[in-house]
This record gives C-alpha cells, sequence and structure tokens, in this order.
C-alpha cells in the first residue's frame, strides 16, 4: 500500500515549504522508493496553518525575434572580395578561421576610413562579417601577433596574387614610411620620412601588377634603409613569386648606376625614370631636343606629348666584390651594355612652368622699376634678377629689362624626362607602362587613409608584421574597388551601339549618377549605402524581412557596377 507523509523543506530565504510526500515499498530493493511530490504551501510564521504559495507563471506563447542589420555597404564588400579574387586567395592560404578574421578587419578598414581595430567589437553588432563568432581587439591582435611569427600564410598569399599575373607582365616596385611612436621595435628607425611628421618610421616595399594595379606583395624593412638599396630584396622576392621575368617599372628615387647593374647583372627588365642632369644622358637629351617635336612623335594618346628612343651602349665602372674568372677581389671592373633612353617632351607643362616663371620675373621687374631696393626682395627675387634681368643707368634713372637669352636657355628644357630601360620597346608603351605605376602613389596615399596606416601602434615586430598584412589585404580591396569606379564613370553615358541603351533618358539617368559620383569619395560612398538596413521579425504567426527603400539612382549605380545582378 502507498504510504502519505508531510515533509517540511526549509529554504533559504527563512521560509518552510510544506509538500505531501507519496511513498511505495519495494520488497526486493527493501527500501522505500519515491512515487510523488505535491506542494501544499508554506508554513506561517506561528507555525499553526499551512499558507498557499504562488502560483507559478504559465510559459510564454508569443516568442518574437528581431534582428536588424546593416547590409548596404556590407553587400559591396562581399561583391569586392568575391569578384576581386581576394577572398579564395586568402581561404586558400590559411585555416578557415584565420582567413575569416583577416578578411573581417579588411572589410572593417574598408568600411570605417582611419578608424582603429578597438572599434571592431561594437561595429560587428550592426554589420555581418566572415568571422560569425565574433572578433574582439584582443583576438585582432593575437591574430596579427600569429600572423607576424608564422609569415607561411602571407607568403602564400602572395604566390596565389602573383599567379594571377601573366609571367610576363610589367610589376612596379614602390616604397612608403609608416610612422610609429615606439622606441623598442627594431625596425623603427630615423630616416626619410614620406609624411614629415618627424617621427621614426618603417618601410614597406610592395610590389604591383600594372595589369590590374593589384598588390601582390609585400615586404617589411627598416626606416633608414635607402630605396636605391631596397631594391636589391625586391629582385629575390620576385623569383619566388613564380614569375618569369617580369618588367620591373619603379620611379625616380631608384635611378642609381649601381641599381641599373645590378638589374643587368640579375638579367632583369627594367624601365626607371632617369634624371635629365646625369653627365651621361644630358647630352643624348641635347642630340634630340630639335627632332623630337616632329609630327610623328607625337604620342595619339595626348598629342600635346612627344615621345623619342634613343639606343646607347654605356660603359659601367666598379668593384669586384669577389674573385672569380681570374679577376681579383676589390679590382676595377669597366662593362658596357645596351641601354634604350625614352625621351618625353610634355609640351603642356613646359608652357605651364614658362608661364610661371615669366610670371616670377614680371614681378621682379615691376618692383624694381617702383624703385625697390634690390636687398629689400627675398633671396628667390634676388637670384631671378640677377640671371633674367639686365638693369641699366641712364642719366640717373634705373632702367629694367629682360634678358632673352637667359630666359630662352632656362626654358629650353622645361616639360622633358627621360625613361631608361634595357628592354627593346618603343617610347609610346614605355609611357604607358610608366603612367600606370603612377597609379600607385595614389594608392599609397589611400592606404594610409582607410587602414589607419598614418601611425602604427603595434608593440612587436612580430605584430607589425601581422599588421601590415591584414592592411596589405584590405588595401587589395581598395584598389579593386577604386578601379571598377573608374570603369564605372567611363562608361556612364556613353553610346554604346544598343538602341534600348542610346536613349536620351538613359543618358539622362547615366548622366545624373555620373554628376552625383564625381562629388562622393569611395568613403562617402560607404557611408551612403550603409544607410541601407534589412530587419527580420521572427514570430509564431510567421516570419517577414524588408530592407530599407533605395532610390532609383542607387540602384543604377549597384546594378551597373554588378552588385545587383538583375537589372533595377
Amino acid at each position: 500500500e502507498p504510504k502519505v507523509k508531510r515533509v517540511e523543506r526549509p529554504q533559504s530565504n527563512g521560509d518552510i515549504y510544506i509538500y505531501e510526500v507519496t511513498t511505495l515499498y519495494n520488497p526486493e530493493k527493501r527500501y522505500n522508493e519515491h512515487v510523488s511530490s505535491k506542494l501544499l504551501g508554506k508554513k506561517s510564521p506561528d507555525g499553526t496553518e499551512i499558507l498557499p504559495t504562488r502560483p507559478r507563471k504559465a510559459p510564454r506563447t508569443n516568442k518574437t525575434a528581431a534582428v536588424r542589420k546593416t547590409v548596404g555597404a556590407m553587400d559591396i564588400l562581399e561583391w569586392i572580395g568575391r569578384e576581386s579574387g581576394i577572398d579564395d586567395d586568402i581561404l586558400s592560404s590559411a585555416d578557415i578561421g584565420t582567413a575569416q578574421k583577416v578578411i573581417s578587419i579588411a572589410r572593417f578598414w574598408m568600411a570605417n576610413p582611419d578608424k582603429s581595430v578597438r572599434r571592431i567589437g561594437e561595429w560587428q553588432i550592426s554589420h555581418t562579417l566572415p568571422y560569425r563568432e565574433g572578433i574582439s581587439e584582443d583576438a585582432c591582435y593575437s591574430l596579427m601577433k600569429d600572423l607576424g611569427q608564422d609569415i607561411s600564410v602571407s607568403q602564400k598569399y602572395f604566390q596565389h596574387r602573383a599567379s594571377h599575373a601573366a609571367s610576363r607582365a610589367s610589376v612596379a616596385v614602390d616604397s612608403t614610411t609608416i610612422s610609429s611612436y615606439s622606441e623598442y621595435l627594431n625596425d623603427v628607425r630615423f630616416g626619410y620620412n614620406k609624411d614629415g611628421n618627424g617621427l621614426a618610421t618603417v618601410k614597406m616595399l610592395t610590389l604591383f601588377c600594372l595589369n590590374d594595379h593589384q598588390p601582390i606583395a609585400f615586404s617589411r624593412q627598416p626606416g633608414n634603409i635607402p630605396d636605391v638599396i631596397s631594391v636589391l630584396n625586391a629582385l629575390k622576392q620576385l623569383s619566388v613569386l613564380g614569375m618569369d621575368k617580369p618588367l620591373l617599372v619603379l620611379d625616380g628615387g631608384f635611378f642609381s648606376e649601381d641599381n641599373i647593374l645590378a638589374f643587368v647583372h640579375a638579367h632583369t627588365k627594367f624601365l626607371m625614370r632617369g634624371q635629365l642632369d646625369g653627365k651621361w644622358i644630358f647630352p643624348e637629351l641635347q642630340a634630340i631636343a630639335s627632332q623630337i617635336e616632329r609630327p610623328s612623335n607625337a604620342w595619339q594618346d595626348s598629342p600635346d606629348m612627344y615621345c623619342m628612343t634613343r639606343r646607347i651602349s654605356h660603359q659601367f665602372t666598379y668593384e669586384r666584390q669577389r674573385t672569380r674568372g681570374g679577376v681579383a677581389k676589390g679590382s676595377i671592373t669597366v662593362e658596357e651594355h645596351r641601354l634604350y633612353l625614352h625621351f618625353i617632351l610634355d609640351t603642356g607643362k613646359a608652357r605651364l612652368n614658362t608661364a610661371l616663371l615669366m610670371k616670377e620675373i614680371q614681378h621682379v621687374k615691376q618692383q624694381l622699376t617702383n624703385g625697390v631696393d634690390l636687398s629689400l626682395l627675398t633671396k628667390s627675387e634676388r637670384r631671378n634678377a640677377d640671371r633674367f634681368l639686365i638693369q641699366k643707368t641712364i642719366r640717373g634713372r634705373l632702367t629694367v629689362t629682360l634678358n632673352d637669352k637667359a630666359i630662352i636657355d632656362e626654358t629650353r628644357y622645361y616639360g622633358y624626362f627621360v625613361l631608361v630601360s634595357n628592354e627593346k620597346m618603343d617610347a609610346f608603351r614605355a609611357l604607358r607602362e610608366y603612367r600606370l605605376r603612377e597609379l600607385t602613389e595614389e594608392g599609397f596615399r589611400i592606404d594610409k587613409q582607410y587602414n589607419d596606416a598614418h601611425v602604427t601602434r603595434s608593440k612587436t615586430t612580430g605584430t607589425l608584421e601581422g599588421r601590415f598584412f591584414c592592411q596589405f589585404v584590405a588595401y587589395g580591396y581598395e584598389v579593386f574597388f577604386q578601379r571598377e569606379l573608374n570603369r564605372l564613370k567611363s562608361s556612364l553615358a556613353v553610346p554604346t551601339g544598343d538602341p534600348s541603351h542610346d536613349n536620351s533618358e538613359t543618358f539622362k539617368k547615366e548622366k545624373a549618377l555620373l554628376n552625383w559620383l564625381k562629388g562622393m569619395s569611395v568613403a562617402k560612398l560607404f557611408d551612403w549605402f550603409d544607410a541601407i538596413q534589412e530587419t527580420t521579425v521572427n514570430t509564431n504567426i510567421g516570419k517577414a524581412r524588408w530592407k530599407t527603400e533605395t532610390i532609383e539612382r542607387d540602384r543604377l549605380f549597384l546594378t551597373k557596377l554588378g552588385v545587383l545582378k538583375a537589372d533595377y
């Protein structure tokens, strides 16, 4: 027979609950087994009666879950990572977690110009990143430290980036300096600072593929290493990227006879900007100056520019670093190698520079004519007066005239510059290749603006290397997006031969979009589309999802860019 008894159970708050417990004896186990318990109430303070307890709340039946995410800017970032191939290359170079973290940081920097990763935790609450578990500031710095200590991820990524370029592609080599307040990083040293803020720097040497303007590799160097020395490391890095003797395109900072000879000995093709005041270049310019402005030398892309190539044999003198082939170390060796000098005359720039000089000369002449004493002029004004003005005193009156010969001699070679190469090519191709390289200078400015790269905040060398790699990936995002923006702008309101496109209504819309884009920077574009949000509400009744409304111009932009596949 079941037995029923009352049991008192004291609670932590002092109350005593009274339960009615039912038990049943089990003859096999020889003890009473618990059957059920029922709460009768709690004991009154005087212990004389049982007070009823508050009934338990019924479970909620109406469950509502609502989420709001910003999707406009994130859709563009996802499109950039997919179309540029950057995301695939990162995923092929590291484990899934590391790759997703790197991509998340790159997208954060792209959408938040000049913002520190300290804000990524707050930002990802409303923005969906590839690393769905959530990435904190500490996780970012741990990731950068790991990437800096194990550079296999970055080297694999460089090889994937280089594999997209043609084996004989043109590669630009350029450098920038990153300032730092740190006194403990070995690479941070005082040298030339391109930002001019007086801080010690670390140098970042970057290789670019000129076919698509994408950065393919970088190397970190101490800030006091000159550009003319650091280029030798670029040759070693190219050898492991699988590129078959690309054409290296460099600016004037790398120009020196030692560098040219190093390229020749390494059997590497190069194109670099030279210096006209060189003893072996200026005589060649004098020889062609009278012929360069022929109509056949005009560049079809810009008719106010004239190009002419001169082939020379130049003798290089250097000291042997080791004994080889019967020639002792330290002996002076003379070698003769063939080079091509591509002279370019920019007549527009020549006229502009001449006009500026004439304006300065006329200003000095007017001051002297008005009786201003020569000692009161600035140093540059006195120099212009001595070189370009003739001052005579006739009958006690000062007469000032222009020195025509001196002005003509000074402006004769305005607008000229020279490109030096060891590969046979015409001057027009050389100019095109070099102009493509000039885009890298703008790229470095964008990189510092968007990737928190003005002043590095890393405390260890390993973290610095990992931080540079994350910035490098973000830089690839920015370069690709800027190139696609330029492509889009150049295609708007341009006839294509398709009647459905070449009509006044379509041209009106595209011209309005073009005018809007001319006043929008990349940062402003992401701020604009960051207002597009997606709201998801899930209830027992049903699930609903909607996005912020967009205007026709915004949908046209996203469609032309390629983010939206269907016609807007």
